[in-house]
């Protein structure tokens, strides 16, 4: 099974699904990665280098890792046609089954742009404008919207609270892998109680895997499961 994880920055994908990602690994599926942007400019070489770690942690190849080179805190000024083109054409060469994205209601603005992009580039029977193939992907059967402490959690918007639909059980092997991938973007791990550093990521998998009677979990908001069984 293919799958992709589409994030703005360097450790979005992580943050919100790098349990998740590593349970994938184990189970043989094939794991690709978008990232909207390398980063707000002072350290964005570091992150695009301390990306490419993290990828080398869970066992993922290099050239599965995309970038669409948007520029960080500025999404909205992107051209929309061509970012969701250049998106759709990545999901059409992958072709996953599977997609994890930004929540709707996050606060960061390049979070919520990421979100609608994902679904404009995963309709399903719906032909992309701008994009150079004519093969693009409908096979996408379940979109799934993961969270990213201190954005999904502090947007104040009360009609569009992150209440999850899918608790997706992890092991500690896979927590511990996400925590070693997080791990690898220094300048991004918070320190002491704020919801990213490591310590708030594992009391967050606590807290999800406690609200569905298992040890830890990753929680998602689904968008979408196509299921074809009758």
């Amino acid at each position: 099974m293919n799958i992709l994880v589409i994030g703005a920055h360097p450790d979005d994908e992580v943050i919100g699904a790098g349990g998740i990602i590593s349970r994938h690994i184990e189970n043989g599926d094939k794991v690709f990665i978008v990232l909207f942007s390398v980063g707000h400019k002072p350290i964005q070489p570091k992150l695009k280098e301390q990306a490419y770690k993290a990828l080398k942690i869970f066992g993922i190849n290099r050239n599965n890792l995309f970038w669409l080179g948007c520029k960080s805190g500025q999404f909205d000024l992107e051209p929309k046609l061509r970012t969701n083109a250049k998106l759709a054409e990545i999901i059409g060469k992958v072709k996953p089954q599977i997609v994890y994205t930004h929540f709707y209601g996050d606060t960061h603005q390049d979070h919520r742009f990421v979100f609608d992009s994902t679904m404009v580039a995963c309709r399903p029977s719906h032909q992309i404008r701008g994009i150079k193939t004519k093969q693009n992907w409908n096979g996408v059967e379940k979109i799934l919207c993961y969270e990213i402490p201190s954005s999904t959690n502090w947007s104040g918007r009360l009609n569009e609270s992150f209440n999850p639909t899918e608790f997706i059980e992890i092991s500690e092997k896979n927590l511990r892998k996400k925590i070693q991938a997080y791990n690898c973007y220094k300048d991004e791990v918070r320190p002491g109680n704020h919801p990213r550093s490591v310590e708030s990521l594992k009391t967050n998998a606590k807290y999800r895997g406690s609200s569905v009677g298992v040890e830890l979990c990753e929680a998602f908001v689904m968008i979408r499961n196509i299921n074809y069984e009758y």
